[in-house]
């Protein structure tokens, strides 16, 4: 699956190839991300051990269950008051919306702001030049997996808070320096259009 940057100010025709996130420090998100590059630099090196025989599961003093993690309190997170799925992903809905839910093939614009659990910034799309939403094709825009399903179903207006664990965001090997191996993530996430399949 492709988790590749989108640069700043992408447009239509770019996020519809591209991952979600303009994850690559530069401009949006250096400073908040910058945090979190010592301790990613560390993490990559012990995710590329992580999968060697004599290494089973991840790498030592890496915190891969949700429940164990130390949320910032600014980040408002209340796993016990999410709704988690059987992929592990935890979902809250922070505001209703209006109109059919969002499903495969349906083009959605989408606003979303991301941090790391100790409250870095890694990328918002209110910060890109000019502000807007990403947009996508349900199911065929290649999105990292905890994306996907964080935001089907999501009505016009809505906002959600998406809780994704490591395997359903970057994995292994993480996004350094913005995003460190095994790391989760959490988003907001707004649905400010949405078009059905066969209506656009």
């Amino acid at each position: 699956m492709q988790r590749d940057r989108i640069s700043n100010g992408f447009r239509a025709t770019a996020s519809l190839l591209l991952a979600p996130l303009a994850i690559a420090c530069a401009g949006d998100a250096g400073e908040d991300a910058s945090d979190g590059a010592e301790a990613a630099e560390e993490a990559a090196a012990m995710a590329e051990t992580a999968d060697s025989p004599e290494m089973a599961g991840s790498p030592e003093g890496v915190i891969t269950d949700l429940r164990e993690i130390a949320f910032v309190d600014e980040l408002a997170v209340d796993l016990d008051a999410m709704e988690e799925t059987e992929s592990g992903l935890f979902i809250q809905v922070l505001q209703g919306g209006s109109g059919p839910p969002a499903g495969y093939g349906d083009e959605m614009h989408v606003h979303y702001t991301v941090w790391l659990p100790n409250g870095s910034k890694v990328d918002s799309s209110h910060d890109h030049n000019p502000p807007e939403p990403l947009e996508m094709i349900l199911g065929s825009t290649a999105l990292i997996d905890g994306w996907v399903e964080g935001v089907t179903g999501m009505r016009l207006g809505e906002r959600r808070q998406l809780v994704l664990p490591y395997d359903l965001a970057y994995g292994t090997e993480g996004r350094p320096p913005a995003i460190p191996a095994y790391s989760p993530l959490v988003f907001e996430v707004e649905l400010a259009e949405h078009i059905p399949t066969g209506e656009g």
